[in-house]
């Protein structure tokens, strides 16, 4: 049997993006937040920016977020070694805003869904997209819905639809749409103990692409290998000695990794997950947007995926508030609004990350930085 649920606003995926939307739009909406898993899993700890605690404060959650020291450490800056042997420092200690923050990210997820419950919102998990069906004035969106005793089907009609799924754009994929694919970069990344004083994170290009590494919460450390996913060696993803065989040739992380630590068990290597740079064809349509990665991914040396994917849905949440849902031309306004930023915003990220990887000259034979320096003259001339 299947069981009818009503609301204004879908929102599909509860990730960064589909919480701050959905805690932004219960002000004036009626939502529903879905998601496929019952819970965000592990995730590479990542960094956010210090202009992201305007929105906090704007939807009264950074007083609450920064009691929760289990979340989040300072982030004190990054030191890079990118373009020469030279070591630089960009820091944050004079940013208006403050110092940012390093994320335990699956527990920071996990925090917003805890915010989007205290807040009355509806909430659907694990439930999966099965078919989206257009109307007249919206959607109807057909899912499968796991409980403890079975799997059942739900029906939601409602005006407007989210797609915030990440690369994958569930919703977005239903309609038929494609996605303009630059690269093949993933990441490898693991987590280690580490109680080295060393507050910075850490950048470092290589001969096979580029590492990263930063302190997270309960003196752990965040390592990563980006590199493209035919280039990286053999077995390697399984493979932890040889993963720091690989990171050891690298200045800035040798101390990082004392011999023997890869024996210690105080080392995991997680394995890989998607880094490259991805936008959808289409990024909002009749009745429907999308938010976050799921509109357009970043490769992580931008380090703005998860402030872009706060700031946009911040951004069109208050074109709904703005022009409401009833009125059809009022609805194409806020999709041709939110396509405009969101190409805005690809269009940005290209010049920027051209102009970084264009800096990087010291491996001319190395496939990694001659498909860089390609894209480079292809996509930007």
């Amino acid at each position: 049997m299947t069981q009818v649920k009503h609301c204004q606003i879908a929102i599909i995926g509860a990730g960064v993006a589909g919480c701050i939307a959905a805690l932004a739009l219960s002000r004036h909406f009626q939502v529903v937040l879905i998601d496929k898993q019952s819970a965000c899993p592990d995730k590479v700890g990542e960094c956010l920016p210090p202009a992201a605690a305007r929105i906090l404060r704007n939807l009264n959650l950074l007083k609450d977020f920064e009691q929760r020291q289990d979340l989040h450490i300072p982030h004190y800056g990054i030191q890079s070694r990118w373009g020469s042997e030279q070591s630089l420092i960009n820091d944050n200690l004079s940013n208006p805003d403050g110092l940012g923050w390093q994320l335990n990210r699956a527990g920071f997820e996990n925090w917003l869904r805890e915010q989007v419950i205290a807040h009355g919102i509806e909430t659907l998990w694990p439930a999966r997209l099965l078919d989206a069906q257009p109307g007249s004035d919206g959607w109807l969106l057909y899912l499968a819905a796991q409980t403890q005793a079975a799997q059942h089907s739900i029906a939601i009609p409602c005006h407007f639809v989210i797609d915030a799924t990440g690369r994958h754009s569930a919703f977005a994929t239903k309609l038929g749409l494609k996605r303009t694919v630059l690269d093949k970069q993933i990441a490898l990344w693991a987590s280690l103990d580490c109680s080295i004083k060393n507050q910075l994170a850490c950048i470092e290009a290589s001969e096979q692409g580029w590492w990263y590494s930063a302190r997270l919460p309960a003196q752990r450390r965040v390592l990563a290998l980006q590199t493209d996913s035919d280039l990286l060696n053999k077995g390697l993803q399984h493979d932890l000695a040889q993963f720091c065989r690989l990171a050891r040739t690298q200045p800035g992380l040798r101390a990082l990794l004392p011999q023997g630590i890869e024996q210690s068990g105080t080392m995991q290597l997680h394995g890989v997950v998607s880094a490259n740079s991805t936008c959808l064809t289409q990024s909002a349509g009749h009745r429907w947007a999308t938010l976050g990665d799921a509109a357009c991914s970043f490769d992580p040396l931008s380090s703005q995926g998860m402030f872009n994917a706060m700031a946009t849905a911040m951004q069109l949440a208050n074109g709904l508030e703005e022009y409401g849902l009833s009125d059809a031309d009022a609805a194409i306004e806020v999709t041709r609004l939110h396509q405009a930023q969101i190409k805005s915003v690809w269009q940005h990220y290209l010049n920027h990350r051209a102009h970084y990887y264009a800096q990087e000259r010291r491996w001319p034979d190395s496939p990694y930085w001659q498909r860089r320096q390609t894209h480079k003259n292809a996509e930007f001339s």
